[in-house]
């Protein structure tokens, strides 16, 4: 997760070598506070690398995760899910931390991060895709529009903003929707969610740039 004061491991550069400093939601913020501090424990162990928390994050919160969800295994899906979402940001951290902070490490967290998505709402579709396909469908094109209008929009130089359809916000958004096993309006909540921060991140993506 980025440190919004300093160039960010997910970060991409423009041709023009610019970083792009991205903002950060409050709830980014207060999730930030914890693994910053957890970071400054960890980096003495030279064993822990960023890519290292990063793979071990991905294959907790994708593929582990979404085998206990179709298992309607829902509180260990629940422990794990927070598990993986504090070392998807442990992951920067650590590497700002220990000045290890790199274009590929971002570019791999970030691809991982779409992995984990898929995982994720793919396995709420099927404990009952009759019910949860389309409204699935939908939850799916958000959380994949929402990283990708960032990621264009930097790629042209342009600043990003910060929008209720951060990951951070998804991920709460799946704690208490497996906590409480809604699961139908845990998809319709990502659905609706995540598109409408697509839409506000494409139309700010669209104001011409000022001189």
């Amino acid at each position: 997760m980025p440190n919004e004061s300093t160039p960010v491991q997910d970060s991409i550069e423009s041709p023009e070598e610019t970083t792009i400093t991205v903002p950060l939601s409050l709830l980014d913020r207060i999730v930030q506070f914890f693994t910053i501090k957890l970071a400054k424990s960890l980096a003495h162990f030279t064993w822990i690398t960023p890519n290292r928390v990063t793979w071990v994050s991905a294959g907790i919160g994708g593929p582990l995760t979404g085998w206990l969800i179709i298992q309607e295994q829902f509180w260990l899906a629940t422990a794990l899910v927070v598990v993986s979402g504090l070392m998807d940001g442990l992951d920067g951290d650590i590497a700002r931390e220990r000045n290890l902070t790199s274009i590929e490490g971002g570019i791999l967290d970030s691809v991982l991060d779409r992995y984990v998505d898929f995982f994720l709402i793919a396995a709420l579709i099927l404990v009952n895709p009759t019910e949860h396909l389309l409204v699935g469908l939908f939850a799916l094109m958000g959380t994949t529009m929402v990283p990708y209008i960032r990621a264009r929009s930097e790629v042209a130089g342009k600043s990003s903003i910060a929008s209720i359809g951060s990951r951070a916000t998804r991920i709460v958004l799946i704690i208490l929707g497996l906590l409480t096993q809604q699961l139908f309006i845990l998809l319709i909540a990502l659905a609706v969610i995540s598109n409408i921060a697509a839409v506000h991140r494409f139309w700010f993506a669209l104001i011409p740039a000022e001189d």
